[in-house]
């Protein structure tokens, strides 16, 4: 059975792990990799590679590591490169090396070298917990922060807050923070909820969001969701402003703000998913707010920048 390496966001191994397709056999869960066995997990991760050789050891180079003897590559014609990467960042190798890699695909396969704008990628990766691959890519992130709008949510990030969610089948769920539509498109796609509600305080993003999603979107504030019943959902997944660049003078009172309306809308089992680069104003808020508690916090990185993904549920009604 072949063998895989997915990456992921960087705090949601649990999730990741929970969230493999039936018949996956997990090998291992590293910090934003899994190494697993079965059907390769193409649905909404960062990159995947299909595993060629699998290196264990302390002191791994990318001299011993290249591998010139024939393999079965899943892809076998179009174009090539061969990337080296460390410590999770590229670096360049001797040339020797770089030409000894590249002569083994060609040999291997009909893939023919393209050093700019190759079909395919293979890559020789050394990570710090003492193991390394060689592997094909068979998917590379779609989404970079070159390519979304400033502040946009990248969508596998957006599908691992859904899954923190969890979201039912029978569910009424509601991001009231809408922004670009990252959250509220990962639902549609990949969870069969009863009723989406859709908001955003820009009439431009609102506006963009009606045209992009098909389903009522509302421009309203998300501390008046006057369009909303008490008690009538049951899971909110957002990422509200940070307050770095909105002009949000007191960030704890606004989160208390947004918990007061959270706390109306949500029934009495209900819970929420929030991204806050802010977290201890966050969990203080949270804390003294005597109607939330914290059920689980995933400390990850968004552009770099640490934030934290917090599941809070009701504790009063």
């Amino acid at each position: 059975m072949s063998e895989y390496i997915t990456s992921f966001p960087t705090g949601f191994e649990e999730i990741v792990a929970r969230h493999m397709p039936k018949g996956t056999e997990i090998l291992h869960v590293y910090d934003g990799l899994i190494h697993y066995r079965g059907e390769a997990n193409l649905l909404c991760f960062n990159n995947c590679w299909h595993v060629l050789r699998f290196f264990k050891g302390e002191n791994l180079s990318f001299h011993r590591m290249v591998v010139e003897e024939k393999l079965r590559y899943p892809i076998l014609e179009g174009t090539f490169r061969v990337r080296f990467s460390k410590s999770n960042q590229f670096v360049k190798v001797d040339k020797q090396v770089s030409l000894r890699a590249e002569r083994a695909v060609i040999q291997s396969s009909r893939l023919k070298l393209d050093r700019l704008n190759p079909t395919t990628e293979l890559w020789y990766v050394i990570r710090d917990e003492g193991f390394g691959f060689y592997g094909q890519l068979l998917r590379k992130r779609a989404a970079t922060e070159k390519t979304l709008h400033p502040g946009e949510l990248r969508p596998e990030f957006a599908y691992l807050m859904c899954c923190c969610g969890n979201p039912a089948r029978d569910s009424v769920v509601l991001d009231p923070f809408a922004g670009y539509g990252a959250i509220p498109m990962q639902i549609m796609r990949h969870f069969q909820c009863k009723k989406l509600y859709v908001s955003d305080n820009d009439p431009e993003k609102a506006r963009s969001l009606k045209k992009a999603l098909p389903m009522e979107v509302h421009c309203a504030d998300a501390l008046r969701l006057a369009h909303i019943a008490d008690g009538s959902v049951d899971l909110i997944v957002t990422d509200p402003p940070w307050g770095y660049y909105e002009g949000i003078e007191d960030i704890a009172a606004f989160y208390e703000a947004i918990l007061k309306e959270f706390g109306r809308v949500l029934n009495q089992n209900g819970r929420a998913v929030v991204l806050s680069a802010r977290k201890e104003e966050f969990t203080g808020v949270v804390g003294r707010s005597g109607a939330f508690a914290i059920e689980n916090t995933i400390h990850t990185l968004v552009n770099g920048k640490k934030a934290g993904v917090f599941v809070i549920t009701r504790t009063e009604v």
